[in-house]
């Protein structure tokens, strides 16, 4: 009896560090290339958000967008960061207006944007928070 409850603890212990040293997923709101109800998404040129180039979005806050890359880049372009580089904002999150920051980790708000807001924006953000 000891040794299956010895099994059982080290198979426990096993199951919690498998769980716990899952890596983290990166913020992608759907993953899908259109802007779609309850992101927050940017885009680098500004087009209206009528193409899906170049576009990133999210469901949640980021205190980094030195560390987020452009979806849907077409072939042959480089891959590059969305901060300071976003001229559109279209905040599609279906509860909360949205802050954009100047720098990262939430510091030096620039504007706060309402809900369904879809417009060119200056290219200052370095990270955004919903519900600030």
């Amino acid at each position: 009896m000891r040794v299956r409850q010895i099994i059982a603890a080290a198979m426990t212990g096993a199951a919690a560090v498998a769980i716990a040293a899952a890596p983290a997923q990166a913020d992608r709101g759907d993953s899908k290339a259109a802007c779609n109800k309850g992101e927050i998404c940017f885009q680098w040129i500004y087009d209206n958000f009528s193409t899906s180039s170049y576009q990133r979005h999210f469901w949640y806050n980021d205190s980094n967008h030195g560390d987020d890359y452009w979806s849907n880049i077409p072939d042959l372009y480089p891959a590059f960061v969305i901060k300071d580089d976003a001229e559109g904002l279209w905040n599609r999150d279906t509860t909360c207006a949205v802050t954009i920051y100047d720098l990262a980790n939430y510091v030096t708000p620039y504007t706060t944007f309402p809900r369904d807001f879809r417009a060119a924006i200056s290219p200052r953000n370095n990270s955004h928070k919903r519900c600030a």
